[in-house]
């Protein structure tokens, strides 16, 4: 039952993630938002994006603060639900995995984004940007989702 309670939970953050995005996607690119570049191989680049806008210390303290708060959203339920060390980092890892999943699903389902799985995407924003293609993450999360159900089952 905590595993499902746990997935659900993870379902729910990663539509509260994807309105967050469609949100800030509305108010700074009405236009529509598209990185050209193409990462590839190691498929993660740090840095610059030329299509990002300059963000205002504000808005960079603001996204460090909800960075943080997923991050801290996922421990504080990985320590409610697990029960051992072991079972603490299963359950974050599970947690984290379906959020991400579902983050893309999420933004499948409402702006019709990503166009394909090699769609390159802004991860992260701190300290410097992160991009690569969706498929990275949606990989790495489907790892750490099995590797926590075989943890914690």
């Amino acid at each position: 039952m905590v595993i499902i309670l746990s997935v659900i939970f993870a379902i729910a953050m990663g539509y509260l993630e994807a309105a967050v995005v469609v949100y800030l996607r509305e108010l700074y690119y009405p236009e529509g938002f598209h990185i050209k570049a193409k990462v590839g191989f190691p498929f993660i680049k740090f840095g610059l994006v030329e299509e990002l806008k300059p963000f205002s210390k504000k808005l960079i303290l603001t996204e460090l603060g909800r960075e943080a708060a997923t991050i801290i959203m996922l421990v504080a339920l990985s320590l409610i639900a697990g029960n051992s060390i072991k079972s603490y980092i299963a359950y974050f890892l599970l947690l984290f995995g379906i959020w991400d999943i579902f983050y893309y699903v999420f933004l499948k389902v409402i702006l019709d984004w990503p166009e394909s799985l090699s769609t390159t995407d802004v991860f992260f924003l701190i300290p410097v940007p992160w991009i690569g293609p969706v498929w990275l993450p949606m990989l790495l999360s489907v790892v750490i989702i099995v590797i926590s159900l075989f943890i914690l089952l």
